[in-house]
């Protein structure tokens, strides 16, 4: 198989952030020596590429974690509201004997989705390790 320029693209950033295995700096470092045009067209667009680690401060980190964290809350929320109301107009009908409930036979099925639906909603896997 013939290494070509696009493969040597797609490692560059492995290799510029110095995750790259032994084997791989080989193939990229052989493979510009080989073709000095290409290294020199890498070398020009160096700053362009991403950096191998971002240093932030831990207030930054922590800000930025509990915005992510309050988002997904917000979102999570939103989803609830958006599937209740979603399905509230499909839980009854208005007919000649007036407002019916579709499950009001079956009162076992209603527990049994709300047992089901409250355990999902309450198990977040996330692991409180101190």
């Amino acid at each position: 198989m013939k290494i070509t320029r696009d493969v040597i693209t797609d490692l560059l950033p492995v290799y510029l952030s110095g995750e790259a295995s032994a084997d791989t700096k080989a193939l990229i470092e052989s493979f510009l020596q080989d073709d000095p045009e290409f290294a020199k067209l890498i070398g020009e667009n160096d700053a362009f590429l991403p950096d191998g680690q971002i240093n932030l401060s831990k207030d930054t980190e922590m800000d930025t974690l509990n915005k992510t964290k309050k988002l997904l809350r917000d979102r999570s929320t939103y989803l609830a509201f958006t599937i209740f109301f979603l399905l509230l107009p499909a839980s009854f009908r208005v007919g000649e004997a007036g407002f019916q409930w579709l499950w009001a036979d079956m009162p076992l099925s209603i527990v049994f989705f709300w047992l089901v639906g409250s355990s999902s909603a309450f198990n977040t896997g996330e692991s409180h390790a101190s």
